[in-house]
């Protein structure tokens, strides 16, 4: 059985670790068997591969054991398996929906949906009111001929009355505009000024968050409304209080955050155990806003949190109470549907669903709808319709990868290395980006950054053998609170004003800032990216490089999060055969969360 799971099951998916831990599972039961050794072995592999958790029917179909009663009554019996009850004191968990999970995610699983839940139930010590009607109007004017409610309003007088919203919605449906407003409510209802956390996976995508409230703020501005938002943006990691020589936060159950209220954008970028102890780090009165499309790619580590959340949302299921708020204050507000009402977490989540930035002649806008619906024929026939300008298939058969990065990513990055001073060649680097689904291979980040070099110092734009040259994009690839990098930020290699070549960043101010070379944390070149290293990222124009089908990347998260990266244009390098498979491959992740919320599961 074991040189079964260990030869059969997808390269990558089983590596050592797991195999260690089902031989230490072995060392310690009361009872070994080879259903404890594999279950264990899957349990573990589950985690490395972003899911929270197992199930039986998994372990099954490489066990050989048909019979999921006798295979639940083993794994019982071995002393190293418990039911879903506190105290923790086994390392493995079987619920009694069949999942099982390593002890520790069990418990953040659980831990998270209890603390959710508390957030949503317990608000009436906030005395909250509705926001009127007149500043409403004020906010978000009501537009003539408008048959759909306005989503952005509907999800400020959500965050309003309650500690916990989510708002999730598509690249360019105003996220950012709704929170600003929402801000802009709330300072207005507060007896004192509120201390505001600006939150997000990413420094990249933090500095993104607080760049675009600011733009929303002066815009406010011009309205006659003043709004205060906070100096910085930081890091999950960072606002936590990481420390890598430590176990844990600095910021927890017993030391809260201080503050109001946090804001987390980019969401979906944030797993299980992250989202755990950014809840439980909560002061009792503090409210929670989470940001983010629940349509992305989950996080890397295991868990699709704000999938979870989001879960089976829609306006049909909110309460008659938030019904009756939505009619009071909400232009147009009405709901046609036969679903039952559920209220409870449904209450929490709004979806803003009208994009402003790809309108009725989008190709992005349409493929991406396409690609989320998992219509392989239409988002095909979007991509050959010559009318969309913004969105070109490039078939393989038909160009070489190295020619389409001839035609754009060098000239690119030419523009980048030629750029006046440090500003403008950080605004010139986003406005092209190559991104790909691997990272080795003839398609891979790895192949594509080692062409685009050997062409640029074949063109006499950069030394051979020069590793700290002008123009030279990084990408950090390890968290470093020591210099304020964490994984996922992007800079570029550019001298300072004594010619000493620095790492310069991106500061959220229309700025930039200088890390000398000597103390960057491991890094790499990014002329092109992984899909996965991207999110929380937008770039003008973009291409996107998919492997021949079949293959196990292909997936419809992947691909919509890739096109979506881009506000102008998208050229997507791959065959129809890639793009069919990629649509038709919906990624479900294991885990309990979501009944968990939904259903009480």
């Amino acid at each position: 059985m074991r040189e079964w799971v260990k030869n059969e099951l997808v390269e990558g998916t089983v590596n050592s670790a797991d195999t260690a831990f089902a031989d230490l599972m072995q060392t310690l039961a009361g009872k070994a068997t080879d259903a404890l050794w594999n279950a264990s072995v899957l349990a573990s592999a589950a985690v490395q591969n972003g899911d929270v958790c197992t199930t039986l029917p998994s372990v099954s179909a490489v066990t050989g054991n048909k019979v999921i009663p006798a295979l639940r009554s083993v794994l019982r019996s071995s002393g190293m398996v418990q039911a879903p009850e506190l105290p923790v004191t086994l390392p493995l968990i079987l619920d009694t929906s069949d999942r099982l999970y390593l002890a520790r995610y069990w418990k953040a699983e659980h831990d998270l949906a209890v603390a959710l839940q508390a957030l949503f139930v317990n608000t009436t010590h906030l005395q909250n009111k509705l926001p009127s009607t007149e500043l409403l109007d004020q906010l978000f004017p009501p537009q003539a001929n408008q048959d759909d409610p306005d989503w952005q309003r509907v999800a400020t007088v959500v965050a309003a009355r309650q500690r916990l919203c989510v708002i999730t919605g598509g690249p360019g449906t105003g996220k950012t505009r709704t929170v600003a407003r929402l801000l802009a409510v709330l300072q207005l209802q507060a007896a004192e000024s509120r201390r505001v956390a600006l939150l997000a996976p990413t420094g990249k995508a933090a500095a993104r968050l607080l760049e675009s409230l600011r733009a929303e703020v002066a815009s406010l501005k011009q309205q006659g409304m003043e709004l205060e938002l906070p100096d910085d943006a930081f890091t999950l990691h960072r606002a936590l209080g990481y420390n890598p020589g430590q176990s844990g936060f600095r910021h927890n159950a017993d030391n809260p955050l201080p503050y109001d209220l946090v804001l987390v954008d980019e969401a979906s970028m944030v797993d299980l155990a992250m989202m755990n102890s950014l809840v439980s780090a909560l002061a009792t009165e503090t409210r929670l806003i989470l940001l983010g499309d629940r349509d992305q790619l989950a996080s890397v580590e295991a868990g699709n949190v704000l999938g979870d959340i989001v879960g089976e949302a829609s306006p049909d299921r909110y309460s008659a109470e938030l019904r009756a708020a939505l009619t009071d204050t909400c232009h147009d507000f009405k709901v046609v549907g036969t679903q039952q009402q559920t209220g409870g977490i449904a209450d929490a989540v709004v979806e803003l669903q009208h994009s402003y930035r790809f309108d009725a002649r989008s190709g992005i806008g349409h493929f991406a709808r396409a690609v989320n619906a998992g219509d392989a024929d239409l988002s095909c026939a979007i991509g050959a319709d010559d009318t969309y300008r913004d969105l070109e298939f490039i078939n393989p058969q038909q160009s070489t990868l190295n020619n389409q990065l001839l035609q754009q990513a060098v000239p690119a990055a030419i523009k980048v290395i030629e750029s006046k001073d440090i500003e403008k060649a950080l605004t010139a680097s986003l406005t092209y980006r190559v991104l790909c689904a691997l990272y080795t291979g003839p398609r891979g980040v790895e192949q594509v950054n080692r062409f685009i070099e050997s062409r640029l110092v074949r063109l006499g734009h950069i030394q051979p053998n020069k590793i700290w040259y002008p123009g030279r994009p990084i990408l950090i690839t390890r968290n470093d609170p020591g210099t304020g990098l964490y994984n996922g930020d992007t800079g570029l290699i550019w001298p300072d004003d004594t010619g000493h070549m620095m790492a310069w960043f991106a500061d959220g101010e229309s700025g930039a800032k200088a890390v000398a070379p000597g103390r960057l944390p491991a890094h790499q070149t990014c002329y092109a990216m992984t899909v996965h290293k991207t999110q929380g990222s937008e770039f003008t124009n973009l291409l996107l490089v998919l492997p021949e089908a079949p293959h196990s990347m292909l997936s419809r998260d992947l691909l919509y999060t890739g096109i979506t990266r881009a506000k102008e244009s998208v050229e997507i390098y791959a065959s129809a055969e890639s793009i069919r498979t990629a649509v038709e491959t919906k990624r479900v992740r294991a885990s309990g969360l979501r009944d968990r919320l939904w259903d009480g599961g």
